[in-house]
């Protein structure tokens, strides 16, 4: 039967209707978006932060290269090395100290830093810190602990200083606040004993040091009554173990952030 032309039309769009070819790709905009910026990244570039630096990039100012730097992970294992350990003024208490850009880190060693040993809540050790040795500026004695303090020795005046009480329970920064007066700052410095082993680290922001020197000096305390006492003080013969109602220290150790020197180097005891 012959089709009229109305037939033949609609025929022939039913047929593409029918068709099998497949469908063009569309995205999922709506067709009136602006054309991507040149400068646009690719949308699987990671962020410009996680880029590797240029391989040619300098060394960052505070740690030039051959300066002397060491850091220790605190962890109550013992990472110090040979130039970073110093006799006391007391036999079978050793100190250690190195830093770097960021901290400087102390360490002792001696049966009163075992928790358990006698008079532990009324044993202290003390470091010290003068963030401008030199400069006639700080404390010039310690804080007083039961009827004991220290005279720190010419050139040294103390803006902060670290304390460890030999329970364990308990350790601060504490800052300079005029005359005799000490406050807790908020900073706690990280620290690790393990059996006769202590370690912590003194954040140098914590203490405002932006200087290129720091003088420190440390020591160790009893303050029960009646059988107070001054001992394993930083440097053998830096005083005489025993009570001191005004101890003289006369060394402290100078460090020296622009030298390669290493921390137990003779040139770096003050003064």
């Amino acid at each position: 039967m012959a089709l009229s032309a109305l037939q033949r039309t609609t025929f022939l769009v039913a047929l593409a209707g029918c068709s099998t070819a497949a469908a063009p790709f569309l995205d999922s905009g709506t067709g009136n978006e602006p054309p991507p910026r040149p400068d646009a990244p690719p949308v699987d570039m990671p962020p410009p932060v996680d880029m590797p630096p240029p391989v040619d990039m300098p060394p960052p100012v505070d740690a030039p290269p051959g300066i002397y730097s060491h850091t220790v992970t605190i962890d109550g294992v013992d990472d110090f090395t040979a130039v970073e350990q110093f006799a006391t003024t007391s036999n079978g208490f050793a100190a250690r100290v190195t830093w770097d850009a960021t901290n400087i880190y102390i360490a002792y060693t001696g049966a009163d830093i075992v928790p358990t040993t006698s008079d532990a809540k009324q044993k202290w050790l003390f470091a010290y810190v003068d963030t401008d040795p030199g400069a006639a500026t700080g404390a010039t004695e310690s804080q007083t602990y039961n009827t004991q303090k220290a005279k720190f020795p010419a050139g040294f005046g103390a803006e902060f200083y670290a304390r460890w009480r030999c329970d364990a329970t308990f350790h601060t920064l504490e800052k300079h606040a005029g005359g005799a007066s000490w406050s807790t700052t908020g900073a706690v410095p990280p620290a690790s004993q393990v059996g006769p082993y202590l370690e912590f680290a003194i954040p140098r922001v914590a203490i405002e040091a932006t200087g290129t020197t720091i003088g420190l000096v440390t020591w160790m305390i009893n303050e029960k009554p009646g059988v107070e006492g001054t001992f394993a003080g930083l440097f053998q013969g830096n005083f005489t173990n025993g009570y001191g109602a005004a101890m003289q220290l006369t060394k402290y150790l100078r460090i020296d952030l622009t030298s390669q020197n290493p921390p137990n180097d003779p040139g770096n005891v003050a003064p």
